[in-house]
């Protein structure tokens, strides 16, 4: 039996050096006997044929010593075959920035290149225009300067903090007693209903209405429980909040009107208040609860089961507040990370317990506020590390969470295109007339020249 090797180029015939390999190593393949100049004549122009994707046809037996043969052959092309060098793949550009557009999140193994972009904006963490942008999409309807009273009749109302005369600073405490809230700028005062009572030197000016200067009413609901919810936005009516998994966290652990508040503070640490998702790494639930279990009775016999039972609990409201149950003891607190500036930001807790607790709380409110600036500070270093120079590696829920604030300033911006200006949903319009409208008018005008002369517009 005869085989042998076929290589077609055009018209010219040359054999295959695989197959001349493995047949000058095979007994059962005979060739046909060519001059020996000839032969390598043949073989070196096979070589440069097969690099230029000639059809190469072999018959060859399966048989051991020609398959070690073919091996032999395989090596010795591997050695003479010309490499081409590929270029290693670019990574795309990594500094794209658009307005609230993906950032590049980049990432590279030792194979590859792998350009992913993030769904965030540059800057998502440090910008100043995306903190103004989160002002008026968000802080307008959480963060606002206001007051809030209990009234004669029971019921809490909310005003904004400012005089209606001069927009001055109606109170500067936090908390206190009082029947009158009075402005110490020109001497307006109001009532917990927030209605003015005296206006010094305005009463018999013609056309005053004291009726028509009352302090700016915001909207406030009070829930079964005693929580307050207050909804800054202006318009005169907003829908109802949906306070159902909020009521059944709190029943679930004691948390209602009749808890006591033991002790609060606020701890200002220089971060962006999207770092709000890790808020849990600020409470460390387990050293509490063993604190105040080292100063507690082994519980009654008819609370053994709901002792063995408990477990701690931690509930979020988008989009600053959190609050945690401590098991086994009727104590809560309430946790808030306060906006200040683009890379500053208020940590607000407030610790509660139930009446029959009330006796630990010093106790327990230094070590509360031990842990709490002890894990701050390393919020803050992990801050100002893996955040502000490039975007973080986050875990899919705390990807969520920054999409919820995303969604938010988009919905924001889309609205601010339509109406042509900036869109702050808690400002209060003054009341206008003819003379008011064209100033403002003339205000847009000069506004717009500056904005083409000096910069586009933000959207």
């Amino acid at each position: 039996m005869q085989a042998y090797a076929e290589v077609k180029a055009k018209d010219r015939r040359a054999l295959n050096p695989v197959s001349l390999a493995c047949a000058r190593a095979s007994p059962f393949i005979d060739i046909p006997q060519f001059p020996e100049d000839l032969g390598t004549d043949i073989l070196s122009e096979g070589l440069q044929k097969l690099n230029t994707g000639i059809i190469m046809e072999a018959f060859i037996f399966p048989t051991a010593p020609t398959l070690l043969a073919l091996l032999a052959g395989i090596a010795f092309l591997y050695r003479f075959w010309p490499h081409s060098s590929t270029p290693a793949p670019k990574l795309l550009n990594p500094e794209k920035s658009v307005t609230l557009g993906p950032t590049p999140d980049v990432t590279e193994d030792e194979n590859r290149g792998v350009s992913k972009e993030s769904d965030f904006p540059a800057g998502w963490w440090v910008s100043k225009d995306v903190f103004e942008l989160e002002k008026r999409a968000i802080f307008n309807l959480a963060v606002s300067l206001s007051s809030q009273s209990l009234c004669e009749d029971g019921k809490v109302r909310a005003f904004h903090n400012v005089c209606r005369h001069r927009a001055y600073t109606v109170t500067k405490k936090e908390c206190g007693s009082s029947a009158v809230l009075g402005c110490r700028y020109h001497g307006w005062s109001y009532n917990t209903y927030g209605e003015l009572t005296k206006a010094p030197h305005f009463d018999d000016i013609p056309g005053f209405d004291r009726s028509q200067n009352s302090l700016f009413a915001i909207h406030t609901v009070t829930n079964g429980l005693g929580f307050v919810f207050i909804n800054l936005e202006a318009s005169p009516r907003t829908p109802s909040a949906d306070t159902s998994l909020l009521d059944a966290f709190a029943s679930n652990n004691r948390l209602d009107s009749q808890s006591i508040w033991v002790a609060g503070q606020t701890i200002k640490v220089d971060l962006n208040w999207k770092m709000t998702f890790r808020q849990q790494q600020l409470i460390d639930i387990l050293r509490l609860e063993n604190e105040i279990e080292q100063q507690s009775n082994i519980p009654q016999v008819t609370s053994i089961l709901d002792y063995v039972r408990a477990k701690s609990e931690h509930f979020s409201l988008f989009p600053f507040t959190s609050f945690y149950s401590m098991k086994r003891t009727g104590w809560w607190c309430a946790l808030s990370f306060l906006p200040v500036s683009e890379q500053k930001t208020a940590i607000r807790y407030d610790l509660y317990c139930s009446k029959i607790d009330s006796s630990r709380s010093r106790v327990v409110a230094d070590k509360l506020a031990e842990l709490l600036e002890e894990k701050a500070r390393e919020l803050e270093t992990e801050y100002q590390e893996s955040f502000v120079s490039a975007p973080p590696s986050l875990h899919s829920e705390e990807i969520e969470f920054q999409k919820n604030i995303l969604d938010c300033l988009e919905a924001h911006i889309k609205l601010e295109k339509a109406q042509g200006v900036e869109v702050f949903p808690a400002m209060r319009k003054p009341r206008e007339n003819s003379r008011f409208q064209q100033a403002e008018q003339l205000c847009k005008e000069l506004d717009c020249k500056s904005e083409l002369i000096g910069k586009d517009l933000a959207w």
